[in-house]
């Protein structure tokens, strides 16, 4: 991958997008909770704290807050969650600190509590720069406050003392900044505070460009030149809209640093801003939370000095990393008619869509099962976002991108079955959980890369998307609103007839949507999947685990998984699956479900649909398949990499139309980046083949490619283990209606 750098100050950040080639390996000591808010009524939260020794955490100095007892500190040595009690706020927001040490590291935790009454002192911007030269400027402020009952102060960052005569008049402050001699950029706070209730106030940033300085603004068609150090100079800025925030916790993607240590705070710093006329974006991430203070769809000019701009290509793309609040030189609120309204199809895409906002027409997520983070929570370490696949009415697929901090995540509802639009930000991303690039793997180990400590090779397209909101996924809640219909569909072990177990007869997996009718006069109207060939064809097509559990989650923790949801531990035991019905209950959990598996693998050996296309015309392509797939078992790797998807109109006569690898799942003891605590989805589109239509019997396979595997230590550098499972845990074939 080409990366072109041009540095515009010595400043660099430590952590950022890009991959990282010299790290040191840290104690661990982390949290899930990068920050807490909190409504103002009184109650207690969890914290969830991961560290591998001792640690200490203390609440310094909020007295509004205790651990059991009223205690203000604690200390422990491992793995642990703790409650935070809070009292009632019967003032205005208030915030807090929560402290956590261990070798060196320090961790902050910020708190913020609303409060009973509202802030009543407001700037219409939240920053401004102006020029170098003296003179009077003035920002509107609104507030209920008479001007007598109002203080101002200034917070300098470098020199002193540039800013003078403050007043309040008609509606604006006004103030005097004198001349900046300087050869830099010199910023202030000025704050503006009540005096009879100093905890109201706002805060202005100011900046003031060096001598002889100017803002001149540069197109987003011109980062490819900086970037390649063409242009120089002082007071270059970028002028567009903020498309992304992260109050719903999916505004950005977090960073993975190893298989159990997590960067939570990218997606708070991540900023995407988008040229006004929506033709080009770009990703700026800021040295710390509270750097970034914009607000979505504000209209911002950001100063590019002190940054670093990186080009990448495959696709085009620029990241702007090293800001500060000083580079946001003026921060006006917006709306979302500020943003110019782009609608696509998948295939129309191209690289100057990402980091820009997009609605995608005709889309539909084609897995009817579980939440959108399927995934086992308590291995949540090892991957920070997970990529569902979608798919539009012509047969284009990519991956909608969701936070595990995301709060819709899994949150009782599911995944919406029609189909619809989704909307937001346009991102190249990866997940190594996903796939792995050994050959990328091996060049950064031999550049000296811990193998702990490789990340972001896992290549899972050219483009994604990341919604913001949950209600920008307007997908329709049915599959009778939705484009598509299903010839056949497993999701869940079938209770429905008492005859039938878990719906496999005769080594075969009957369909459980359209439902199977009991006994078998003609399955193949909804036909069945078998495993096929090999030397032990399906041995072991029973239950198996998986964590579609819907939810919905309360503080971070599954709600009564006695219930019956798949959720299983690393043994098979604790909350054991129990089956009663094939459907949802009350919309909370799915209590049929699991998966199906198969040893004893070889390239010999597939899994097999049958099922018919009778009736079924050119206008109802093209068909598609969709399954999720996992191997291993949790403490044991081996299962095969690689495998391949054919179909066939004859049984005989085989045509390849997808290859894909299975991901492992994690080993407690030796987590690696490329394994994923739940199942990957994947959706195929076929070719559109007539001879595939109007016929009984059609077929479509998979099969491994060859005998490679995973170990505890390599990604393929086994051979398959022929006790280890492969399993499926989710298979429909769609077309058109």
């Amino acid at each position: 991958m080409k990366r072109l750098v041009y540095i515009f100050a010595a400043s660099a950040v430590i952590l950022s997008c890009a991959n990282q080639n010299e790290l040191v390996v840290p104690s661990e000591l982390g949290v899930k909770e990068s920050s807490i808010s909190i409504p103002c009524t009184a109650g207690s939260f969890d914290l969830n704290i991961l560290a591998d020794g001792d640690f200490s955490l203390s609440l310094d100095d909020a007295s509004w807050l205790s651990l059991d007892g009223g205690a203000r500190s604690m200390s422990g040595s491992q793995d642990c969650t703790v409650q935070v009690s809070y009292e009632m706020n019967r003032s205005i927001q208030r915030s807090a600190v929560i402290s956590l040490d261990r070798d060196g590291k320090h961790i902050e935790v910020p708190v913020s509590q609303e409060g009973v009454l509202v802030t009543g002192i407001e700037f219409d911007r939240r920053s401004l720069t102006v020029e170098s030269a003296a003179g009077t400027h003035s920002v509107k402020v609104v507030t209920l406050f008479q001007d007598s009952d109002l203080d101002f102060s200034v917070e300098y960052s470098g020199t002193e003392g540039w800013i003078t005569d403050f007043k309040k008049s008609n509606n604006f402050l006004v103030f005097s900044v004198i001349e900046n001699a300087e050869e830099s950029l010199r910023t202030a706070a000025i704050t503006l505070r009540s005096k009879t209730q100093p905890e109201i106030l706002d805060i202005l940033q100011v900046g003031q460009l060096p001598a002889g300085g100017m803002l001149t603004p540069v197109g987003f068609d011109k980062l490819g030149d900086i970037a390649a150090g063409i242009i120089s100079g002082e007071g270059l800025c970028l002028e567009g809209v903020v498309i992304n925030d992260n109050s719903q916790g999916n505004g950005a993607p977090n960073a993975n640093i190893s298989p159990s240590v997590q960067d939570n705070t990218l997606s708070e710093r991540t900023v995407y801003l988008q040229a006004k006329d929506g033709s080009a974006g770009v990703m700026i991430v800021f040295d710390k939370p509270e750097d970034n203070f914009t607000r979505r769809y504000d209209s911002v000019t950001f100063l590019l000095d002190g940054t670093e701009v990186t080009a990448y290509d495959d696709p085009v793309r620029y990241v702007i990393t090293g800001a500060t609040a000083g580079n946001l030189a003026d921060t006006k609120s917006g709306s979302s008619f500020d943003v110019v309204k782009k609608e696509k199809k998948m295939s129309e895409l191209t690289d100057d869509d990402v980091y820009t906002f997009v609605t995608l027409k005709d889309c539909e997520i084609p897995i009817r099962k579980g939440p959108f983070v399927p995934i086992d929570l308590r291995l949540q370490t090892i991957i920070n976002r997970y990529p569902m696949v979608i798919r539009d009415i012509d047969g284009e697929t990519m991956h909608l991108m969701t936070n595990l901090t995301a709060s819709w995540q899994r949150d009782g509802k599911g995944i919406p079955e029609g189909s619809g639009s989704i909307s937001g930000i346009i991102v190249h991303e990866t997940c190594d959980n996903f796939e792995w690039d050994v050959v990328r793997a091996s060049q950064m180990q031999a550049a000296g890369l811990m193998e702990d400590y490789i990340t972001d090779i896992g290549e899972i397209g050219r483009y994604q998307i990341r919604p913001v909101t949950r209600e920008e996924i307007a997908i329709a809640d049915k599959l009778e609103n939705g484009f598509s219909k299903l010839l056949m569909e497993i999701r869940f072990f079938n209770a429905k007839y008492d005859n039938l177990v878990i719906n496999v007869k005769d080594k075969k997996v009957y369909s459980t949507y359209p439902d199977v009718e009991y006994p078998y006069s003609d399955p193949l109207v909804k036909g069945y999947l078998e495993v096929v060939g090999g030397s032990k064809p399906g041995d072991g097509l029973d239950n198996y685990r998986d964590w579609t559990l819907l939810g919905p989650l309360v503080d971070g923790l599954i709600t009564d998984p006695s219930l019956g949801n798949g959720v299983y531990d690393y043994f098979g035991r604790s909350a054991q699956r129990t089956i009663s019905t094939y459907a949802s209950t009350g919309q909370l959990v799915e209590t049929a479900g699991s998966a199906w598996r198969d040893t004893n693998w070889s390239p010999e050996k597939n899994w097999r649909a049958t099922f018919s296309t009778e009736g079924l015309t050119a206008a109802n392509l093209p068909l598609s398949v969709q399954f999720g797939v996992c191997g291993g078992l949790g403490e044991l790797v081996g299962g095969p990499r690689y495998w391949v998807a054919e179909y066939s109109a004859d049984g005989s006569n085989w045509t390849e139309f997808g290859s894909y690898t299975v991901p492992d799942f994690p080993v407690r003891s030796s987590r690696k980046a490329w394994q994923c605590p739940g199942y990957k989805y994947i959706s195929f589109t076929l070719p559109e083949d007539e001879e595939m239509l109007g016929k009984k019997k059609v077929y479509i396979r998979m099969h491994p490619v060859d005998k490679r595997a995973g170990t505890s230590t390599t990604y393929d550098g086994g051979t398959i283990n022929l006790t280890l499972k492969s399993q499926l845990n989710y298979f429909a074939i769609r077309c058109n209606k």
